[in-house]
């Protein structure tokens, strides 16, 4: 019976099982189809249970409820992922000297750097001398 509502679209097994076993019952009292031991053991699990009130209107009211739990899926998931990326940002600002403390180097740095900059500078322009 699993494999019957697998194959029968929008059935669920605790809501249709009931309505299913009336008819399969009706078509082996009519002689059309013969009784199982299969049958006879899902049967009796059936009939052990209490049928749905009202089928239709639980399938409703479940529809419902999943738009809403799934707007809230949605939105942890996306507060997740910016939590994600901020705490990504951050450790790649740390690791990387994302810090805006001291933008610029300090004068005896600038002038450190403007002199290994005038050397290059020399030594490309021999190197040019001595090429051509």
């Amino acid at each position: 019976m699993s494999r019957l509502f697998c194959s029968m679209l929008c059935s669920d097994p605790k809501l249709d099982s009931h309505r299913f076993m009336d008819i399969l019952d009706e078509a082996v009292s009519a002689g059309e189809v013969e009784r199982t031991k299969a049958y006879q053991k899902w049967a009796k699990r059936v009939s052990e249970t209490k049928p749905p009130a009202n089928p239709l209107k639980r399938r409703v009211k479940s529809k419902k409820e999943p738009e809403a739990d799934l707007f809230a899926i949605i939105s942890e998931r996306q507060s997740k992922r910016k939590n994600q990326v901020n705490s990504l940002l951050s450790s790649l600002e740390s690791k990387y000297g994302g810090s805006n403390s001291s933008s610029e180097p300090t004068e005896e740095e600038f002038e450190a750097i403007q002199k290994k900059i005038e050397s290059r500078r020399k030594g490309l322009q021999e190197v040019e001398a001595k090429v051509t």
